[in-house]
C-alpha cells in the first residue's frame, strides 16, 4: 500500500537511546530531544534558555540605587561648594578642584579596574566597591579643612569607577542579547531620574538652618555636610542589593567553573519561571576561552591585554580614534563644565540681586547682564577678603545666597538634559549622525556665546538649558559614530577610550574655568564655545561609513 504523501512510520532510536514511533514526533517530543541532544551549550543560548521574568525585574531594582550612587559621586559638590564657601574658606580655584576631583580619580584608575574586575569577578568588585564609596563619602561629611575633602573626592572617583565598570560588565552578562539593549535603555533612565532627584534633594537639606555638634562642640555637622551624608545612602543601597545576586555566568565560564556557572542559570531560570530547577533543559555548557589559559603571571596577562588592544593603534583605525575622542573631549569641556558650575553662578547672581543690586548706581534702573552681576558679585568677594587680611576688622563671611530660584533652576538644567536624550534617538534617524552632531555642538556654541549678553535670568536658563541639551545629544550621538568606525572586537576598547577622554575633558574644564573666570567673565565662555566649535569642525571630517551597513541605529 502506498505511503500517503507527508505521512510515514518510523520507528527507531534518538542519540540517547530513546525510542521513537509514530507518524511524526510532535513539536513537544522535537524540543525535547532537541534540548537533552543538542550537547553542551553555548552562554548566549543557556542565558537564553532561563527566559525574562521575576529575576530581571528585581535586578532593574538592585541597579536603581547604583545608578544614583555614580551621579551623586560626580555630582554632589556643584550645589555643596556655595554653602562650604565659608565653612572651608574655598577659593573659585578650590571650587574647580572640588567639581574636578572625582573625574581624576575615575581616570587613574581605569583601566585598573577593568583588570581587577576580570580577576575577581564582578559581585566582588560591585560589593565591596559601593561598600568603600559610601563610607567615603560619610568621611567628606567631617571634612574640617579643603585639601581634606578634594582629597576625599579624589579617591571616592578611585573607587566608584570600580563597581561601575563590573556593574556594566554584569548587566551585559546576566541578560540575552534580545534583552541586553532594553536594560541599558532602563540604565539611561536612572541616570536621568538621578540627574533631576539630586538637586530636589539638595533644596530640602541644604537651605536648612541644621547645626549638631559632637564632642563638645568641637566638631560641627551643619546642612551641607547632611547632604553629603544623605547622598551616601544609595551607595550602602546598592551595596546590600547587589549582595543578594549571583556571580556574573559568563565570568564563571571563562574561569573554568561550569558547574558553578551552571548552577546560576537554575537559579535564574527557577526564579524567572517558577519551575524547579532540575527541570532546566540545559544540562552541560561548552568549555569556552578560559582566563586562567592566558596564564596567571602580569607579565602573560600584559601582554594578553596588549594582543586585545594592538589592533586599534594601527592605521587607518587609530586616527578614527583621535578624532572621535576629540569630540567627546570638546563636548564634555562644555557640557560638564558649565552644568556643573551653574548652581554657583546661579547662587552668585541671587547673592548680587538681594544685596548689591539696590546700591549699585552703575545700571541706573537697566536690567544688568549675565556678565555683569557675575563680575560684581565676584569684586564684592575679593574686596571683602582684602579687608580682612589688611585691617584689624574681622569681616564676616556670608556665603552665597541658596534661595529656591537656584535648586529650581538646576532641576529644570537637568529635565533639559533628559528631554535632549529622549529625542536623540529619534532625532538621529530622521538627520543622521553627522549632521545631528554638527547642529547640536553649534548651537550650543551659539548658546554660550549669547550667555555673555543675556540679562533676564529666565533667559539666563534658558540658553543654559538648551546647551546642556544640545551638548547631552552630540556627546550621546558619539557612541553611535563609535559603532560605524570599528569593528566589534574593538568597540569596547574603543568606547572606554572615549569615556576616558570624556572625563580628561571634565577635568580640564572644570580646572580652567575658575582661572579664566578670574581673568575675565567673557573667558570661560570662550573656552566652552570654542571647545564645541572644534567639536562641530571635527564632526564634518569624520570620515563617513560607506558600507551597506551605514544605517541609522538608535541611541542606547
Amino acid at each position: 500500500m502506498a505511503l500517503e504523501k507527508g505521512k510515514f512510520t518510523r520507528r527507531g532510536k534518538s542519540n540517547n537511546g530513546t525510542i521513537v514511533t509514530g507518524r511524526t514526533t510532535t513539536k513537544m517530543q522535537r524540543e525535547r530531544i532537541r534540548s537533552e541532544d543538542s550537547g553542551p551549550a553555548d552562554f548566549e543560548r543557556a542565558i537564553t534558555a532561563t527566559g525574562y521574568g521575576k529575576f530581571n525585574y528585581l535586578l532593574l531594582l538592585a541597579i536603581l540605587p547604583a545608578s544614583f550612587s555614580s551621579i551623586f559621586s560626580s555630582s554632589t559638590m556643584s550645589y555643596v561648594l556655595p554653602s562650604a564657601e565659608c565653612d572651608l574658606q574655598l577659593t573659585m580655584f578650590d571650587k574647580g578642584l572640588l567639581n574636578s576631583m572625582a573625574f581624576a580619580g575615575m581616570i587613574c584608575t581605569a583601566f585598573f579596574w577593568g583588570c581587577m574586575t576580570d580577576m575577581f569577578g564582578r559581585k566582588k568588585i560591585m560589593f565591596y566597591g559601593y561598600l568603600l564609596t559610601g563610607l567615603l563619602s560619610i568621611a567628606t561629611c567631617f571634612s574640617h579643612r579643603s585639601w581634606l575633602l578634594i582629597t576625599f573626592k579624589f579617591f571616592d572617583g578611585v573607587i566608584i569607577s570600580g563597581p561601575y565598570a563590573a556593574l556594566m560588565s554584569y548587566l551585559a552578562e546576566i541578560h540575552n542579547e534580545t534583552h541586553r539593549s532594553r536594560c541599558y535603555m532602563w540604565l539611561g533612565v536612572f541616570f536621568s531620574l538621578g540627574n533631576i532627584s539630586l538637586p530636589c534633594i539638595a533644596w530640602l537639606i541644604i537651605p536648612q538652618k541644621w547645626y549638631i555638634t559632637f564632642l563638645g562642640k568641637t566638631t560641627e555637622i551643619n546642612s551641607w555636610r547632611i547632604f553629603l551624608a544623605i547622598c551616601s545612602l544609595p551607595e550602602f543601597l546598592a551595596c546590600i542589593a547587589l549582595f543578594a545576586f549571583p556571580e556574573s555566568p559568563r565570568f564563571l565560564i571563562l574561569k573554568g567553573r561550569h558547574d558553578e556557572a551552571l548552577n546560576v542559570f537554575k537559579k535564574i531560570y527557577s526564579l524567572n519561571t517558577g519551575k524547579d530547577s532540575d527541570t532546566y533543559p540545559i544540562k552541560s555548557l561548552e568549555n569556552e576561552f578560559s582566563v586562567e589559559s592566558s596564564g596567571e603571571h602580569i607579565r602573560d596577562k600584559l601582554q594578553n591585554c596588549w594582543k586585545q588592544i594592538k589592533p586599534i593603534f594601527v592605521r587607518p583605525t587609530v586616527f578614527r580614534l583621535i578624532l572621535i575622542s576629540m569630540i567627546q573631549l570638546g563636548a564634555t569641556i562644555g557640557s560638564n563644565s558649565l552644568r556643573l558650575w551653574m548652581p554657583q553662578l546661579f547662587a552668585m547672581i541671587e547673592s548680587y540681586k538681594s544685596t548689591l543690586m539696590k546700591n549699585d548706581s552703575h545700571i541706573s534702573g537697566l536690567q544688568p547682564s549675565f556678565c555683569y552681576m557675575l563680575g560684581q558679585e565676584k569684586s564684592h568677594l575679593n574686596l571683602t577678603q582684602y579687608v580682612s587680611k589688611t585691617s584689624n576688622f574681622t569681616v564676616v563671611c556670608v556665603p552665597a545666597e541658596l534661595n529656591s530660584r537656584v535648586f529650581i533652576n538646576s532641576i529644570v538644567i537637568a529635565m533639559t538634559g533628559v528631554i535632549g536624550y529622549t529625542l536623540a534617538g529619534s532625532l538621529i534617524t530622521m538627520v543622521g549622525k553627522k549632521k545631528l552632531m554638527a547642529i547640536c555642538f553649534v548651537v550650543a556654541a551659539s548658546c554660550c556665546g549669547s550667555l555673555y549678553w543675556a540679562e533676564d535670568t529666565n533667559g539666563i536658563l534658558g540658553l543654559s538649558s538648551v546647551f546642556v541639551a544640545m551638548t547631552s545629544i552630540g556627546g550621546a550621538t558619539v557612541i553611535n559614530v563609535i559603532v560605524d568606525n570599528f569593528p566589534t572586537y574593538l568597540r569596547t576598547m574603543a568606547v572606554s577610550i572615549n569615556m576616558m577622554m570624556g572625563r580628561i575633558g571634565a577635568v580640564i574644564g572644570n580646572l580652567l574655568f575658575p582661572i579664566l573666570f578670574n581673568l575675565s567673565c567673557l573667558g570661560p565662555f570662550i573656552m566652552i564655545g570654542s571647545a564645541s566649535l572644534v567639536s562641530a569642525f571635527l564632526v564634518v571630517i569624520l570620515p563617513r561609513k560607506t558600507t551597506q551597513g551605514d544605517k541609522p541605529k538608535d541611541i542606547v
